[in-house]
């Protein structure tokens, strides 16, 4: 299974709803997401177990910054309720939302390793519960477990995949295809299946600063969007329906 989805064709989104989907839409399935986000980006159960042994549990209410941009740290940082938002802010002066960190998912990785500074802010999303895990354990730890060790070098692949792809979205030009971009890569990291797709849990403000435009523009391409079949829109989610059969 390819760990990215297909890239849209140069104009994905001429045809008209009840019709069937051009082949970039039809590898759109919930049960994939699914998978993708739950198993791939988040630590195994044994590796999770393993870091809470040596790391500290500590609480971070709404909106409280755990890390800002260039700050030195010394610890790795596992999500364990709630969500964190890691965001940068850019030469403008603009946020820029890079990703959530759900439950399940660390952060920290490259600054701990690589003994540098934090590379983006990291703010709590509600009441939130995060394991600190200091660097000298975190090494300790590794060098006595190659499991654990093995699942932290799958993460930093993702993440550097996940990279990629981030880039990849911001060199296109076409504001229809870039936001259908950015939707299907949220999609494989903070969604659930639901009956007739996938949900993602975004606001339209958050999906804008994704995608590098502003809302006004972002909602009236997701009513596009809606018009044409393809999502549903929600109280700060947004349904990715599932193609549906031609009888």
């Amino acid at each position: 299974m390819k760990d990215t989805m297909p890239s849209p064709p140069t104009r994905p989104f001429k045809f008209k709803p009840g019709t069937e989907r051009q082949p970039a839409y039809k590898a759109l399935d919930a049960d994939e997401f699914k998978r993708t986000g739950t198993q791939n980006s988040g630590l195994t159960t044994r590796s999770t177990q393993a870091l809470h042994s040596v790391g500290v549990l500590r609480t971070w209410t709404d909106g409280q910054v755990l890390l800002s941009r260039g700050q030195p740290t010394s610890a790795a940082w596992l999500v364990v309720s709630g969500r964190v938002r890691i965001s940068v802010i850019t030469s403008e002066g603009e946020e820029q939302l890079l990703r959530w960190m759900l439950p399940g998912e660390i952060a920290g990785l490259s600054s701990v390793f690589a003994q540098a500074t934090n590379p983006a802010d990291m703010v709590s999303h509600g009441l939130t519960q995060v394991l600190q895990i200091e660097r000298g354990r975190l090494i300790e730890l590794i060098g006595r477990d190659p499991a654990v060790a093995l699942d932290l070098l799958r993460i930093l692949g993702l993440r550097i995949n996940q990279l990629f792809d981030t880039l990849a979205d911001r060199g296109i030009h076409s504001l229809e295809q870039r936001v259908w971009a950015t939707l299907e890569r949220i999609a494989k990291f903070n969604s659930v299946a639901v009956p007739d797709g996938v949900m993602l849990r975004v606001s339209q403000s958050d999906l804008a600063q994704a995608a590098s435009a502003s809302r006004q523009r972002v909602n009236q391409q997701l009513r596009h969007f809606q018009d044409q079949g393809l999502i549903r829109l929600g109280y700060r989610n947004i349904v990715l329906l599932r193609p549906t059969s031609t009888p």
